[in-house]
């Protein structure tokens, strides 16, 4: 397998998976390449996916085509082992996914038919999800952890942008998809699911049946 990514975007995807490990040192990663990418999956503790990419230095041979789930960690340690050449992804250890309700990594969202697209500014939806924050953290001062998860359940299930989940907002602010700037956001729905498509990447949410009522942990 030859995959070879510049360091710079080694570093950047590095950084990304890095934020994500604080919350689950033994949390999965999906990798699925493209002729001239590779983008990876994770499903943070918000009930949510989120999937980054970065382009590969030259195109991807079929023989080297990747769609695997693995350790997001091994992936990390990876691209931190490069030079100033960048980074060959190599073999990465494969793993069984983690059996849950949706949205998870063994069933990723649709590639096409997505509709009613909603644009707004990044830097519009910035307050709202501080607020949200602000909010929780009164709200949650010094309750035992059930009621910590019943209050954040509660605030990050409320519909927002483009008739997202609050969470998908918190998750992209979290990982730095979502910044205070006038970056171009969207919103777009396939079915069920709901996708928040920024410049630094996407969040998808499962947003409906009985499926979507995930267990939440809670995110500061």
């Amino acid at each position: 397998m030859t995959i070879r990514l510049a360091a710079s975007d080694a570093r950047a995807l590095e950084s990304h998976c890095r934020r994500q490990l604080r919350w689950d040192r033994d949390a999965s990663a999906r990798l699925v390449t493209a002729i001239s990418a590779i983008g990876v999956f994770t499903r943070p503790p918000m009930e949510v996916l989120v999937f980054a990419a970065v382009p590969t230095q030259e195109p991807v041979a079929p023989d080297d085509a990747l769609d695997q789930i693995t350790s997001l960690g091994a992936l990390a340690d990876l691209l931190a082992s490069g030079d100033e050449d960048g980074v060959v992804i190599d073999r990465l250890p494969r793993i069984a996914p983690h059996l849950s309700a949706m949205p998870r990594l063994d069933e990723l969202p649709p590639r096409e038919g997505w509709q009613l697209p909603i644009t707004g500014v990044a830097g519009d939806q910035v307050p709202v999800v501080d607020r949200a924050t602000k909010e929780f953290e009164a709200r949650a001062a010094g309750l035992p952890q059930k009621g910590q998860q019943e209050v954040a359940e509660e605030i990050w299930s409320r519909p927002s942008f483009g008739g997202l989940p609050l969470r998908a907002l918190h998750a992209a602010r979290q990982l730095g998809m979502l910044a205070d700037d006038r970056a171009r956001i969207a919103t777009a729905t396939n079915g069920p699911w709901k996708r928040l498509s920024t410049t630094r990447g996407q969040v998808f949410a499962y947003a409906s049946g009985p499926a979507a009522r995930l267990s939440l942990h809670v995110v500061r």
